[in-house]
């Protein structure tokens, strides 16, 4: 009996007691482990800040060169596009003129109707670019070329060239020809292309010069650099042929003495400089094409006002845990105590409130298995509508990659109706707008209207969310996918292939099926690009059978990185810049074929490239 007196006192004095060399041994431990994490975090919170400012500009620095570099050697093959699409425009009008007028008009009158037609073809301010010449060299449409119209068949380029003989001979021998030449008084080369027109002896084409389209890409490409948002202390500066040409607004502190200064320190070979101006370190580097040096750069003293705040944070974080530490310890001990004397008078009830307690879980249990099907059965119900809520979210992020791919769909209808429209008012202005011409016109153009009118279709019914399955031919299924990024895949010049084996039929979510498709030609389109591969090729194989249906999508872009290919799937995983990509499509697609479709999608490597397999 006397033992079982003290029993309520060894409750409360034993965990009491325990509690207090717990807290203090705990106590002590943490606190230790505090500063020495403070004094650690002093020091190198200064270095990682350093050696992350360090990281950031040569980062910035190098991926803007790498983009100047590709913009700059791209600038020949943008020059040659923009001289063929020129002429190839001009050769379509030439080739209307003379089916309308062949026969009908005289030799004299069809040339003056393809000049004056010529003439009328011009730039975004108003600016002809084709011109013409007829066979003895004469002048009869200057367009593009800035020379002197009464000695053109005299005039010498900056190499000795008789430019315009050449262009002649050149042209009669070929049919079309392709020309490199320099302005005699600026030395400026430019490009020209001359396409023969032989049956009423003229020559015409269309020429570039090199530096206006190099000033047009410095200047997209400096509007580009304007738009960077830096951080405060941070600045970026161009200098072209180190005359400065921008400074960001984080420099606005920098005297001039300091910018001449960095100025004279610019070099072609990337380079840090941390000394030629104090107070700032900063990364160079150039591009040759653009002749561009790049400067990215931050202020170090307001970087070590951010440490210094940085740093009496973490002493007032250390201040807070010690005060914290003796509050809970004091806080655990009364509590321990007033349970401790709680528990010595409520004891002898334990038992009898544990028999009730114990009745009222089985029945409570009881209650919770009757409705566990029923609750089980919702959330599955929930859980479904939620994963097709996140397929057509989905589905709808695509929409800006659709809308680039209606608008590629849509430009050369968009031509073609502009032409419409330049042959009536031709025809108009020389009074020969016959009512059946007009007829003519008018089917050309409604043609073209309704390709654009199915465009749309075709994208709304893409958007249209699956409610039901249905009979499907698989093939008909991808050739409508692959005509929703012909555009995308043709101005990329990539290959697309289709190949399809059994009966072709099958039952399932045709738009749930389709986004799939979609995302994983996306995918390939994107690796072939990414990639720099020559020849792109994407092979879409498909076989059906009255049990199962089997789509293989394959490139030959090199395949994906053996250490990351178990992670494709992963919802946010992504190889691409934040910028260009989610890491939600191969996600979705997984979902919507194993989930949805009741399949199976998953990728292996072959020798060419990536290939992933669909299976329903």
């Amino acid at each position: 009996m006397k033992e079982n007196r003290l029993i309520p006192y060894l409750i409360v004095i034993i965990p009491l007691a325990l509690v207090l060399l717990a807290s203090f041994f705990i106590g002590s431990f943490y606190l230790e482990k505090v500063a020495k994490h403070f004094n650690f975090t002093k020091e190198q919170a200064l270095k990682e800040h350093l050696a992350a400012k360090k990281a950031k500009s040569i980062m910035w620095t190098k991926q803007l060169g790498l983009l100047f570099d590709y913009r700059s050697n791209r600038v020949e093959d943008e020059i040659n596009q923009e001289l063929r699409t020129r002429v190839n425009l001009a050769t379509r009008n030439i080739q209307q003129i003379d089916e309308k007028y062949k026969n009908k008009k005289s030799f004299a009158e069809i040339q003056s109707r393809i000049i004056d037609t010529l003439s009328n073809i011009t730039d975004s301010e108003g600016r002809g670019y084709i011109f013409v010449t007829d066979y003895n060299g004469d002048s009869l449409l200057l367009g593009s070329q800035r020379r002197d119209k009464k000695n053109l068949i005299n005039y010498m380029d900056a190499d000795a060239r008789s430019i315009i003989l050449e262009e002649l001979q050149l042209a009669r021998k070929k049919g079309e020809a392709m020309l490199q030449s320099r302005d005699v008084d600026t030395l400026e080369r430019e490009s020209i292309l001359v396409k023969n027109l032989e049956a009423y002896k003229l020559i015409y084409g269309s020429s570039i010069r090199e530096v206006d389209k190099q000033q047009e890409l410095k200047s997209s490409l400096l509007e580009m650099v304007k738009s960077i948002p830096v951080d405060k202390g941070d600045f970026i500066a161009i200098f072209d042929a180190k005359k400065e040409l921008y400074i960001s607004s984080g420099a606005k502190n920098l005297k001039a003495s300091q910018i001449a200064a960095l100025q004279e320190n610019l070099h072609e070979a990337a380079q840090w400089q941390d000394s030629v101006i104090a107070g700032y370190q900063y990364y160079t580097t150039y591009s040759k094409e653009l002749d561009w040096h790049l400067v990215y750069g931050f202020d170090t003293s307001s970087m070590s006002a951010q440490e210094l705040q940085k740093q009496k944070n973490l002493a007032k974080v250390l201040d807070e845990e010690f005060d914290l530490i003796l509050k809970v310890s004091a806080l655990i001990v009364i509590f321990v105590m007033v349970l401790s004397l709680l528990l010595s008078r409520k004891i002898n009830k334990i038992f009898n409130q544990y028999q009730n307690e114990v009745q009222k879980r089985r029945e409570e249990l009881q209650e919770l298995n009757r409705s566990l099907e029923q609750r089980v059965a919702n959330e599955i119900d929930a859980h479904r509508q939620k994963d097709k809520m996140l397929i057509q979210q989905s589905k709808m992020a695509e929409m800006g990659d659709m809308l680039s791919m209606i608008a590629h769909q849509w430009r050369q209808p968009l031509n073609q109706i502009s032409y419409v429209f330049m042959n009536i008012d031709s025809a108009y202005e020389y009074k020969e707008l016959s009512k059946e011409y007009l007829d003519q016109k008018i089917k050309e153009a409604n043609e073209q209207l309704e390709f654009m009118s199915a465009t749309i279709d075709d994208f709304k019914n893409y958007f249209r969310p699956d409610k039901e399955k249905e009979t499907l031919y698989v093939s008909d299924a991808i050739k409508k996918c692959i005509a929703l990024m012909q555009n995308s895949l043709d101005m990329s010049e990539i290959e697309i292939e289709q190949r399809v084996e059994g009966d072709d039929l099958s039952t399932l979510y045709k738009n749930e099926f389709m986004q799939v498709l979609l995302n994983l030609i996306k995918n390939a389109k994107d690796a072939l690009v990414d990639n720099k591969i020559k020849n792109p090729k994407i092979v879409i194989k498909s076989k059906t059978t009255k049990e199962s249906l089997e789509v293989l999508v394959c490139d030959n872009g090199g395949g994906i990185d053996a250490t990351i290919i178990g992670k494709v799937f992963d919802p946010y995983f992504s190889t691409k810049d934040p910028k260009q990509g989610t890491g939600l499509g191969l996600y979705m697609s997984k979902m919507i074929i194993d989930e949805h479709l009741g399949g199976r999608l998953s990728v292996y490597n072959t020798k060419y490239g990536a290939c992933f397999k669909i299976e329903i």
